[in-house]
């Protein structure tokens, strides 16, 4: 029997929503060779929080995060993992390390790269367990749902929230409000993108940082509209 509407499908998103902007909680599997996995499993009670990843050359990518455990100097444990090419310590204090990781890029960045999407941060990993949150159409994160449960990373939605642009209107100042609007007209959020940051940035007179920046608000204010409104 096919699902009624409104029902989750296998994927975990409503099988008929409009293609608007959402803001999506997205939880799935990290793949056994990726160290992260490894890590993560062996030493279930620990949080890993992923601050900032990078590629770095074609098939590396080059990471911040932060451990939440016991003291301890994990840089010789996570070296040993195969796809590890090289750790540096930043820090550790009681119950926090942070570490700088090199690695051969897995499938889920790469997927997420190659579909333009963007995971905001902090992300976190625990028990082999990826947790991130996304703001796009929903078109795109059904995109990206489908591509990590293609490649074996049994993605799960565990939040949708939608709603028409101009709900959203009063959670936003006029210039935010006008940013994010021609953002969303010129295609920045589309995917593949229609206008590179570059380009709407010498659109609204402004420098590329400071769309960046403002941008990146814009999106918090949104994922933190959706937290307090509890859905």
């Amino acid at each position: 029997m096919p699902p009624s509407k409104g029902t989750p499908d296998r994927r975990g998103l409503p099988d008929k929503v409009r293609n608007q902007l959402a803001i999506a909680r997205l939880e799935f599997e990290i793949p056994p060779g990726v160290w992260l996995s490894g890590f993560t499993r062996r030493h279930p009670d620990l949080l890993v929080e992923v601050h900032n990843t990078m590629t770095v050359s074609r098939k590396n990518t080059l990471g911040e995060f932060e451990i939440y455990g016991p003291l301890r100097d994990w840089t010789r444990e996570i070296t040993r993992f195969p796809d590890v090419i090289d750790v540096d310590r930043l820090h550790v204090l009681p119950g926090l390390g942070r570490f700088r990781v090199r690695f051969q890029e897995p499938v889920y960045l790469r997927i997420v790269h190659e579909l333009e999407m963007h995971l905001r941060y902090p992300r976190s990993a625990r028990n082999g367990i990826y947790r991130c949150e996304t703001i796009a159409r929903t078109t795109e994160i059904r995109r990206l749902v489908s591509a990590l449960f293609a490649a074996g990373c049994r993605p799960r939605v565990v939040l949708l929230w939608r709603e028409a642009l101009r709900s959203l209107r009063p959670i936003l100042t006029p210039v935010q409000r006008e940013l994010f609007s021609e953002a969303f007209a010129s295609g920045y959020f589309d995917v593949p993108r229609r206008i590179t940051l570059t380009a709407l940035a010498r659109k609204v007179s402004r420098s590329k940082s400071s769309v960046s920046r403002a941008l990146a608000i814009v999106e918090r204010k949104l994922a933190e509209s959706a937290t307090v409104s509890g859905v």
